[in-house]
């Protein structure tokens, strides 16, 4: 009778070992785009949502053809590079992600705008 509560004891803390205990891990994504030209973007914050990224960083470029789905006057007053950015945003607010623009200095690349996400759930 002993042998049995010492083997019940030792299965127990096996259970409870932090080591052992799955749910007691926090797994984190963050996904990072430096100069994913034109729809590479897109593609890189779609994956990032996909896989349930808490983080993003993308700095796109080669805004050609990535305006789609931007009303025209946003195209005329701020650009087809601001249009598909904030398009962009959009899609990831949809997702439940909060995002915001950051940028890196000009004398790096004047492409320098970079889009950060974090999951809001």
């Amino acid at each position: 009778e002993e042998e049995e509560e010492e083997e019940e004891e030792e299965e127990e803390e096996e259970e409870t070992s932090p080591s052992n205990k799955s749910d007691s891990v926090i797994e984190a994504k963050i996904v990072i785009a430096t100069h994913a030209c034109g729809s590479l973007t897109d593609q890189v914050l779609e994956l990032a949502v996909d896989i349930s990224a808490c983080g993003i960083a993308a700095m796109p470029c080669c805004y050609t053809g990535t305006d789609k789905g931007t009303p025209y006057g946003i195209k005329r007053a701020m650009g087809v590079s601001w249009a598909a950015d904030i398009r962009r945003c959009f899609f990831l607010n949809d997702c439940n992600y909060h995002s915001d623009f950051s940028t890196i200095p000009m004398e790096i690349t004047p492409m320098n705008r970079i889009i950060v996400a974090e999951d809001r759930s």
